[in-house]
């Protein structure tokens, strides 16, 4: 029985996304794309007129419902601490696909600043503005520093959130040595680390259970005045 027709945009986009995190947006070849997805490579012309219209199509693919998932998991959650731990469970439940759209993405706009532009207005439209307006209300409620600028605090969280997939998906399979937690569990410590820091807990105990005090400088004896003065020059 043949495929129907409407489900071939839907299977080159599929053929595409091995074939360009395998050799490249650039050095992929249509050709073999559209002999992939079961079609010829005027069908694959006639769906995607260019390859940065195909690449945008695999990225739409699994980057939509990502940053769909990524909105309501900012907005879940009473409290900013919540919110961002809520954010980051979802990064620790990513599936291997979306993984694989996100390493293309971040590749591709590296090598293209055509690319970069497109994917950065992309995801402007998409989790981004969720996720300044949860560091925003993060500045406002003094959970983070007000010196620190908006998209800085981005880029941070963003890389913190990435790296548990980075670590247990390409580290893990060839650093036999060290035993990784869970995506989900790494994700959780980070989440920590991103509203904590890596310092021990602050306590409001005072100065006697949290960082010793500096101790107090205590004035000079007699004895020690006339040492000083043997000591110093003439």
């Amino acid at each position: 029985m043949a495929r129907p027709r409407s489900d071939i945009a839907q299977r080159i986009v599929i053929a595409a996304a091995e074939r360009f995190l395998h050799d490249g947006v650039d050095g992929a070849s249509l050709r073999q794309i559209a002999v992939a997805a079961g079609t010829n490579l005027g069908m694959v012309y006639y769906y995607f007129p260019t390859k940065d219209d195909l690449f945008l199509a695999v990225v739409e693919r699994h980057y939509a419902p990502l940053s769909q998932a990524i909105i309501e998991a900012v907005a879940a959650g009473p409290s900013f601490d919540e919110r961002v731990r809520a954010l980051y469970d979802r990064f620790g439940a990513m599936s291997e696909e979306e993984f694989v759209v996100l390493r293309l993405m971040l590749r591709e706009a590296l090598v293209s600043s055509e690319r970069l532009n497109r994917v950065f207005e992309r995801m402007m439209h998409g989790h981004t503005p969720a996720m300044l307006e949860l560091l925003s209300e993060g500045i406002a409620t003094g959970r983070v520093a007000a010196d620190l600028h908006p998209v800085a605090a981005l880029v941070t969280m963003a890389v913190l959130a990435i790296a548990p997939q980075v670590m247990v998906r390409r580290v893990a399979a060839s650093v036999k040595a060290v035993e990784l937690p869970t995506a989900s569990e790494l994700a959780r410590h980070l989440s920590t680390v991103a509203l904590r820091g890596i310092g021990p807990a602050v306590t409001e105990a005072g100065p006697g259970q949290g960082s010793p005090a500096p101790p107090e400088a205590s004035p000079p004896t007699a004895s020690g005045r006339r040492s000083a003065a043997r000591r110093r020059p003439r």
